[in-house]
């Protein structure tokens, strides 16, 4: 926060002192005879140019303007001296180019920090929403917290060779029920779930939610003797639903799991995650 308040307070001296510049100018404004509008409205240009474009952009279109004012005034010199239009003197076009570089840099520097903070905002809504990451309809962690926090285990796991087990559980058709039933039925069979997965969990055990059918949990020291049993009791878990209506609705269900060690060769939660949904297809099919 404190940085972003530096930040702020740096814009608002820079724009400041842009104003203030743009103020001294038509105090003391070079004198270019009768294209004096046309020179003040080419300054204009390349101030709004750097604003909007960038530092870059506004010195290009000041290297331009400064090119087309010097070639005409030598041009107005040497073959049409009785033409007041671009007679003014060298000191004058000095003046002038030195008020628009000054203006565009200004300008871009405005443009310049308005950029780095707004990429700065950015950044930390990112990390804020990965920080919130709670799926409103479950209270389950959601997929950017699952990659964290199984990245950290992947992690644990290659330092210090303990194993741990990840489980993907998919519900079968349930966004074909919300479609059926409306969405207050949905929101109830999902608290009658998370409620379900709770209970059939350790508190060790790290629970998520990654899409509107898929659920995954991290079980740490979780090992592959066991999982069967494991594995049995999550596959009954939900049994007969009775819907408000006094409806009974069976939900099937497909289980995968990997247990990750150290000598399992895995780097990133995609590895475990196309390994699982490999092989809830092979189920599938």
């Amino acid at each position: 926060m404190d940085t972003s308040f530096r930040k702020t307070s740096l814009i608002s001296l820079q724009i400041g002192l842009l104003l203030l510049a743009v103020a001294v100018l038509f105090m003391y404004v070079p004198d270019l005879g009768k294209v004096q509008n046309e020179g003040m409205m080419l300054i204009a240009l390349a101030v709004c140019i750097s604003l909007f474009a960038g530092m870059r952009a506004g010195l290009f279109t000041t290297l331009l303007i400064l090119f087309l004012f010097g070639s005409l005034y030598f041009w107005n010199m040497f073959f049409r001296p009785g033409d007041q239009t671009f007679l003014f003197s060298e000191a004058t076009l000095f003046y002038y180019g030195l008020w628009l570089i000054g203006l565009v840099i200004l300008s871009g520097s405005v443009y310049e920090r308005i950029n780095q903070l707004s990429q700065t905002n950015i950044a930390l809504l990112e990390k804020v929403r990965r920080l919130v990451a709670i799926d409103d309809e479950t209270g389950l962690d959601n997929a950017d917290r699952f990659e964290l926090e199984l990245q950290l285990e992947i992690d644990r796991t290659n330092r210090h060779g303990e194993s741990f087990t990840v489980l993907l559980y998919k519900i079968d058709h349930l966004a074909d029920f919300k479609g059926l039933y409306g969405a207050e039925e949905s929101t109830r069979f999902l608290t009658f779930f998370s409620e379900r997965l709770h209970q059939s969990t350790r508190t060790t055990d790290k629970k998520f939610r990654l899409s509107t059918e898929e659920f995954a949990l991290i079980l740490p020291y979780a090992s592959e003797e066991n999982m069967e049993i494991i594995l049995n009791r999550f596959r009954r878990m939900i049994g007969d639903y009775h819907i408000s209506n006094g409806k009974t609705i069976s939900f099937t269900n497909h289980i995968a799991h990997y247990t990750v060690t150290n000598k399992s060769g895995i780097e990133s939660p995609a590895d475990v995650l196309g390994l699982m949904r490999n092989e809830l297809k092979s189920y599938a099919l």
